[in-house]
């Protein structure tokens, strides 16, 4: 309730008939937000009280107000029952005429003087500025300063530092947005916030709306634009249907000239109201989500949810019973009388106020949830209330035990955990299941006969089953870096682990049967392919592998891909690649790719690399070749007399060898910009291709022996003139 002059309120209660009586209504609009707000209750505007080094850029008074246009309307709840934490933005509409300039997006004061008093109505921005039918009107359209807090504050959340009060955070949060707050203690101000989302999109109202919520209050921008925090007085009703106004029945507290106005004059024809009375809130639940338990705090059973507030997130239930206590006080108690009160108007009644209106046969004890004032000189409020009797049954409870022929299922919910407890008397079987933040367990038992249980947790998975009876134990544990499984009957027991550097069995007999191998539980061993290390003799000596050695003796072996670092020997030699320092077969090679420092084979080798069938021959069919180029032989010439021909023992098996150093070669080859193929790369080392060498000998040769002609017959001819 604002505080207005009892003299100022009989004025209002007065016809509009004389100059004293007369409504002068003012919009001062300025080009930047208003700095200086009036102070505290007091909304007379003398002229310190005026927004300090601001002068209004534009001024409408009366006259160019279109008569009786003006709208203003206030929310405090626009839910059709009582829904705590709502923050609407109040609107203003009014038609002017004559007014050229563009006015929107501008800050303007709204004041109303009344025999020589001035009051605020409101601060608020044009949100449209539209001309109507008629040209030389124009209407504006505009709303406090709640709407500044619809805008997105992921970006100011994210940057926070955590924790923080609640204090701290509806303060920053204020001075993110560019909204004033009234000085004032919110009842969980010192309550801890930490951050419980990771948002990419945030409105700067959903945070307001929880923090009003929690506190039990909603959120309000005032007359002079500040930001208030609006809580319901506590309703005192007649304690019975009897209407008989003796000193006990009278409305106690509620109806006080401090906290509720007397309506004195009401248009009947206008008002309505239900017959019955909104049941006081006298439990309050708050959960995350719907289906979540949460915490319950009073032992009503017309039950207030608050659900979803992001600001509880992750709060133990002691806490959540200390914040429901505090919300539960400013929730609970709160009836009214739903209805719609059609009065002269009266601008000190602010939303949230109480309401008394004395009808002819009964009397409506309600709140300002909802007001709209219209008009200049002929002021008019209507006061709305909604609400049903009683709010919806909320069905979470923290026990819930249903029996059901010989069955039962208790179902407990706690902040901590979620269990639930099943039961077959008859059939003697148990199920369990639990739920906490760290773990998930589930167990089933027959009793006597079997049982099981699994569990979940972040770093493992865990399953057990026994047999009662026999006493049969199956076990399954799966961790990040292994999986066991372990088998067990009295005191025999098998177990495998598979780990990330190998797999372990253990057990009295192992056995299995594919398709390329198999093993029999007596340790007999069939293999279709395999890889054996160690000595092995197969088929008395048929084929035999030296342990020591690794001399491997067969009358016949074929092989796909091997590679050896020694001597291999072989009958025939049929292979994709071989690697060896040594390679002596008897028959046949058939090889793709061969490296190997000493080759003895006593009828042919067959390579991929080699296009030939006869020993020291390339096939050199033109047909088989293109981009044929002569090798120039001033080129061959100067390559040759750079080579180094050096002798060498090879670092492996000491084995002597001429030839060049690749390395040279490389530079040589460089040198000259020759890209002829006279090096190459294998395995991280330089090659020589020696064969190669002997086009550029032939090429070098030949220049020289042109060379050589041509002499010789300079010297024939000398000769010969001599």
């Amino acid at each position: 309730m604002l505080a207005v002059p009892e003299k100022v309120k009989r004025i209002f209660w007065q016809d509009n008939l004389n100059e004293q009586t007369r409504r002068k209504w003012k919009l001062r609009f300025f080009d930047s937000d208003i700095q200086l707000l009036y102070p505290e209750e007091t909304l007379f505007p003398s002229e310190d009280l005026f927004p300090v080094e601001q002068e209004p850029s534009y001024v409408i008074d009366n006259r160019q107000m279109l008569t009786e246009s003006l709208t203003i309307t206030e929310s405090l709840c626009e839910s059709d029952d009582l829904v705590f934490g709502e923050c609407n933005a109040a609107q203003f509409e009014i038609t002017v005429a004559d007014v050229e300039q563009d006015l929107t997006g501008k800050e303007f004061m709204v004041t109303c003087e009344v025999g020589y008093y001035e009051m605020s109505m409101g601060i608020y921005t044009v949100d449209s500025f539209v001309r109507q039918a008629d040209r030389r009107l124009k209407k504006i359209t505009a709303y406090d300063r709640m709407r500044k807090f619809s805008t997105d504050v992921s970006e100011w959340y994210q940057g926070l530092t955590f924790p923080m009060t609640l204090k701290e955070f509806r303060n920053s949060l204020c001075d993110h947005v560019g909204v004033q707050q009234f000085d004032t203690d919110l009842p969980l101000d010192d309550m801890q916030v930490t951050k419980t989302i990771d948002p990419e999109q945030m409105s700067g109202l959903d945070v307001l709306q929880a923090i009003c919520e929690i506190n039990g209050c909603f959120g309000h921008i005032d007359k002079t634009g500040r930001l208030r925090y609006q809580f319901l007085a506590c309703a005192g009703l007649y304690p019975s249907e009897t209407l008989f106004p003796d000193d006990d029945l009278f409305p106690s507290d509620f109806g006080s000239e401090t906290d509720a106005e007397q309506l004195l004059y009401y248009k009947q024809s206008e008002t309505s109201y239900e017959d019955y009375i909104v049941t006081p809130i006298d439990r309050l639940q708050i959960r995350q989500e719907e289906g979540d338990i949460g915490v319950l705090y009073g032992k009503g059973s017309n039950t207030y949810v608050i659900e979803g507030n992001f600001l509880v997130y992750g709060k133990s239930s002691d806490e959540l019973n200390q914040i429901a206590a505090v919300a539960y006080e400013n929730i609970s108690g709160r009836s009214y009388r739903p209805c719609k009160i059609s009065a002269p108007g009266l601008p000190w009644v602010e939303v949230g106020d109480g309401l008394v209106c004395y009808t002819t046969d009964d009397v409506i004890e309600t709140y300002c949830l909802k007001r709209t004032m219209t008009g200049i000189q002929g002021m008019q409020d209507t006061f709305e209330a909604s609400g049903s009797i009683e709010y919806e049954e909320n069905f979470g409870i923290q026990n819930q035990i249903t029996q059901l022929e010989g069955k039962s299922a208790v179902i407990k919910k706690s902040v901590e955990q979620v269990s639930v407890d099943m039961k077959n008397l008859k059939e003697n079987v148990e199920t369990q299941f639990k739920q906490t933040a760290e773990a998930i367990a589930a167990e089933a038992k027959r009793a006597g006969e079997a049982e099981s249980a699994l569990k979940l947790q972040a770093d493992q998975i865990s399953l057990a089953v026994k047999n009662l009876n026999d006493y049969t134990d199956a076990q399954l544990k799966l961790l990040s870096d292994s999986i066991t499984m372990k088998v067990s009957k009295g005191d025999v027991s098998s177990q495998l682990s598979v780990e990330s550097d190998g797999i372990s069995i253990k057990g009295n007999r192992f056995s299995w049967d594919a398709e390329f191998s198999s093993l029999t539980p007596e340790g007999k061993l069939t293999v279709i392919d395999g890889l054996f290390k160690g000595s092995i003799n197969v088929a008395d000596g048929i084929f035999t592998v030296d342990a020591k050695t690794g001399k491997v003796v067969a009358k016949s072996i074929e092989i796909g891909s091997t590679s050896s670092t020694n001597t291999g020997y072989f009958s025939i030699l049929i292979a994709s690649s071989h690697t060896c320092d040594n390679l002596i077969v008897q028959q046949d090679a058939n090889i793709n790719s061969l490296t190997a420092g000493y080759i003895d084979c006593n009828s042919s080798i067959r390579c991929s690399r080699i296009y030939s069938t006869v020993a020291g021959e390339w096939w050199s069919d033109k047909r088989l070749k293109h981009d044929i180029k002569k090798i120039p032989t001033e080129t061959a010439l100067d390559l040759i007399s750079e080579l180094r021909p050096v002798s060498f023992r090879m670092n492996d098996g000491d084995i002597p060898g001429m030839g060049f150093v690749a390395q040279e070669v490389r530079k040589i080859c460089k040198r000259h910009d020759c890209d002829m193929p006279l090096y190459g790369r294998h395995d991280g080392y330089y090659t020589i291709p020696y064969t190669n060498y002997i086009p550029i000998l032939v090429a070098a040769v030949q220049g020289q022996q042109r060379e050589i002609d041509q002499l010789k017959r300079l010297v024939g001819k000398e000769v010969q003139d001599v």
